[in-house]
């Protein structure tokens, strides 16, 4: 059915303008925790952005559901991404290239900014604790696979030249070094400043990959021989 002019409902535009105002409100809220080191709650979070809590909840059910979209805000994540994507592409069509370009672009901007990377990984561990004992079909997942897209983005090119099952054995090696988990280890574990965990990131993945490719192209043994 068509409304006329007089039947079309008013001042929608207006409550939809204002809920967004305070969806944004409460994510700016949260990303602003996020940024200064400490995982927002729904109360926090609405505390800060001047809303009542009961408001807050209608809009993020739970602190997860708020600390995923408030990480993504906090630390740019998305920008970072796209910027990421262009980079590989830029690269051309060497997978070699391809990695030292997402390395370089998402490996690097971990290293320089960790406190919101780190506030990442330290709630996917407590989400993980908290399931832990939770029948499988009631876990939810932890991360939101944003590195394994990465990743086969850039192998993408290996498509005509490799088994599926290869390229996805190189996939899951290359989830080594990429990640907020590499950064990790690199400055925690082995005690590296950031330029040598920058460097040190290239090697592991230029060796890595190059290892993968040599071993997985090397000529088979012909059928009778």
């Amino acid at each position: 059915m068509i409304l006329s002019r007089q039947e079309t409902p008013r001042g929608k535009p207006g409550r939809v303008n204002q809920k967004a105002r305070t969806r944004t409100a409460l994510l700016q809220a949260a990303a602003e925790l996020v940024r200064e080191g400490r995982p927002p709650s729904v109360p926090e979070a609405a505390g800060r952005a001047l809303v009542s809590v009961a408001t807050a909840y209608r809009y993020f059910s739970s602190a997860e559901d708020l600390w995923w979209e408030a990480s993504t805000v906090a630390i740019g994540l998305q920008g970072t991404l796209d910027d990421a994507h262009q980079r590989v592409e830029a690269a051309g069509s060497d997978p070699h290239a391809r990695l030292e370009a997402l390395i370089r672009s998402l490996g690097f901007a971990m290293l320089d900014d960790q406190v919101p990377y780190r506030q990442l990984a330290r709630t996917a561990l407590e989400q993980w604790f908290r399931q832990a004992d939770a029948p499988d079909s009631e876990r939810v997942p932890i991360r939101q696979g944003r590195r394994n897209e990465q990743i086969r983005n850039v192998i993408a090119p290996l498509g005509g030249n490799l088994a599926s099952n290869d390229i996805d054995r190189i996939a899951h090696a290359l989830g080594l070094v990429i990640g907020t988990e590499a950064m990790i280890a690199l400055t925690d574990a082995v005690g590296l400043d950031v330029p040598a965990a920058k460097r040190t990131l290239l090697d592991a993945g230029r060796w890595l990959l190059t290892g993968a490719l040599a071993e997985l192209t090397a000529e088979r043994p012909t059928r009778g021989s």
